[in-house]
């Protein structure tokens, strides 16, 4: 097995995991999505369906997920409208197209997130370190699949280091969540706070 098939293999492994640890919290849904993609690509490495097609399907869910869905008017019929989007779109626009809609998706869950942190501060009055990783890996998304829509040179190394660095901070959510992961106080009475 080739070190980048290797990379790909243990990262989805991790990221089966990760959703079992997240169960209860605010970022279930998210880490789930995540979940079904990396089995999803699991299963692919025998079926050799192009990942940009799943990608796709995984960014719209994951800016779903990051909604109340009760909040969503009727969305029993978004939820599937969702889904027909996610199968139909790949069949009638380029690779090259859905990267970049792959990068505004993960703009998109960026600034949600981040908004998520700046209502948490504000109200605990603590910046948590989960809010940050998080943070991070979207970046490390956004930068993964910028380099390949700008067809850089060293584009696949750097989507690859990317994958690898993704493990890492799959690691990291195995062990904590947005409930458990270590707080930092913004009055500067205590420094770090694990709650």
């Amino acid at each position: 097995m080739s070190i980048p098939l290797l990379i790909g293999f243990i990262g989805n492994l991790i990221w089966l995991v990760i959703p079992f640890r997240q169960v209860r919290t605010s970022f279930f849904f998210f880490f789930l999505i995540y979940g079904i993609s990396s089995a999803i690509m699991l299963i692919d490495s025998f079926i050799l369906i192009h990942p940009a097609y799943i990608y796709l399907g995984q960014g719209f869910f994951l800016i779903v997920s990051l909604y109340d869905l009760g909040k969503i008017p009727n969305y029993k019929f978004f939820l599937p409208g969702v889904l027909l989007t996610s199968i139909i779109l790949p069949l009638v626009i380029s690779v090259g197209i859905i990267t970049i809609i792959l990068i505004l998706q993960h703009v998109i869950i960026f600034f949600i997130i981040l908004k998520r942190i700046i209502v948490y501060s504000n109200e605990n009055d603590k910046l948590n370190l989960f809010h940050f990783v998080l943070l991070m890996f979207e970046i490390s998304a956004i930068m993964r699949f910028v380099v390949v829509a700008g067809s850089i040179k060293t584009g696949i190394i750097f989507f690859y280091l990317t994958a690898a660095f993704s493990i890492l901070i799959g690691v990291f959510f195995l062990y904590y969540n947005v409930e458990n992961s270590p707080k930092f106080s913004m009055a500067g009475k205590d420094i770090v706070d694990t709650d």
